[in-house]
């Protein structure tokens, strides 16, 4: 299980958030108010309009200074968390700086992100410590506020096959080293909490054994293992996977490899790139009929050129360019996204005819559940943290609270543009 800790970051004023509609993640009609107090959630008042919030807080409350928000007719969700992301608005994980790190924390609000997973690609082995070092540093020194919660560090390699590397570092790539990985978590100081790795690369799973010892999730990709390398695998303590259907053994009738195993087999969540680039969608309402909303996340894999203009940039190294919506290598090869989970929701709908309730649960509920941080992130409800996003009818992010601080908020740009309202999101 990872670490469910919650930072102490002071105590802040009552407050009362009044919405049209409320996904907790399921479905809540409106009008609905949230309470929060300093950085939690204190209570959730089904059929309360604004006007009623200020009465039932004087009633409840009295003495106490609250702060009614009426967002009219936009809509509550929980925020959303990233499994993984390698980088957003021209800030790299795998390579960045610390500060470099900090400031991507601060920017992703804006995309409704409240949480995440710092995501490290293949580097070389005194490289990849250095990262590791930089990334915890920047957890640990999260003293601002208003910044997405680095849940912990992901490893989406070294420990990959070659033949399914993807855009990945080929010299860097090694095998799953025990020692190496003991190395890494003692380095880590606790925050390398997810591991992704190709078991048929892992001799006598020595590796595998050493991850969950370690309590860190361990996770299938970036892997040409067979369909019964992969049962073994989850037979042995894995129970995620990387980016499904991505960088690993394809699906076919008479060998099923990494994909069959994930979609038949339970043990183990599975996460999904839904920017219709990476995955057909016709594939991805497959992955859902075969393992229903609950058992997949949405991730973005997203690197650093997510958030800007189309063009070249680099990538450990290498040029990659953002074209029609996809990043790619000069040989073609996709090198991550330039998703954003706010897109990601959206596009789950299109692709699969999930409702509302479902699509925000996929970016909410299971990955806190996957994560091991369920009882404080992921859901709208006493005691959880006050990780908010209000969204318009289209789902697009109006503004986001971290921890009971508003963190985002689009009116000011919205002014600029000469926009002043908001519809309700009809609940599909």
């Amino acid at each position: 299980m990872l670490n469910d800790t919650t930072p102490d970051i002071g105590a802040q004023p009552l407050q009362i958030l009044v919405a049209g509609k409320l996904y907790a993640p399921e479905e809540m009609p409106g009008p609905v108010a949230v309470v929060l107090e300093g950085t939690t959630i204190r209570d959730v008042w089904r059929g309360t309009d604004a006007a009623s919030a200020r009465q039932r807080s004087a009633e409840q409350m009295p003495g106490s200074t609250v702060e009614v928000i009426d967002l009219g007719s936009l809509c509550l969700a929980p925020g959303f968390i990233d499994l993984h992301t390698h980088g957003y608005d021209g800030h790299d994980v795998t390579t960045g700086s610390q500060e470099e790190i900090e400031a991507m924390a601060r920017e992703l609000p804006r995309t409704g992100v409240t949480s995440f997973f710092p995501t490290i690609a293949t580097l070389d082995r005194s490289e990849t410590v250095q990262q590791v070092l930089r990334v915890v540093d920047a957890a640990e020194n999260q003293v601002d506020t208003v910044a997405a919660e680095i849940l912990g560090l992901r490893l989406e390699g070294p420990f990959i096959s070659r033949t399914k590397k993807g855009a990945q570092y080929e010299p860097g790539i090694r095998l799953p080293d025990p020692a190496e990985m003991e190395e890494l978590a003692t380095a880590g100081r606790g925050w390398v909490r997810i591991v992704d790795y190709a078991p048929e690369e892992d001799e006598e799973a020595r590796f595998l054994a050493t991850l969950v010892r370690l309590g860190i999730l361990a996770c299938l990709g970036h892997t040409a293992a067979t369909y019964e390398q992969a049962i073994r695998a989850i037979n042995g303590g894995v129970r995620h996977s990387t980016h499904i259907f991505n960088a690993m053994s394809a699906l076919d009738h008479r060998a099923p490899g990494v994909a069959g195993a994930l979609l038949t087999d339970h043990r183990a969540t599975v996460e999904i790139i839904a920017d219709g680039i990476h995955v057909h969608p016709a594939v991805t309402r497959l992955v859902i009929a075969a393992r229903g909303s609950r058992d997949v996340a949405l991730v973005t894999d997203a690197v650093a050129p997510a958030g800007l203009p189309e063009g070249d940039y680099n990538f450990v190294g290498r040029k990659i360019s953002v074209c029609d919506g996809a990043v790619r290598m000069t040989n073609g090869s996709l090198a991550g996204s330039i998703l954003t989970l706010e897109q990601a929701v959206r596009n789950i709908m299109a692709f699969t005819g999930l409702g509302w309730s479902e699509a925000i649960s996929m970016a909410t509920h299971v990955p806190a559940r996957i994560a091991g941080v369920a009882l404080r992130k992921g859901s709208i409800a006493p005691g959880a943290d006050a990780d908010l996003v209000a969204l318009d009818s289209q789902g697009l992010v109006q503004r986001t609270w971290v921890r009971g601080l508003l963190a985002f908020d689009i009116l000011p740009m919205a002014k600029a543009r000469g926009y002043f309202g908001a519809k309700e999101i009809n609940g599909n």
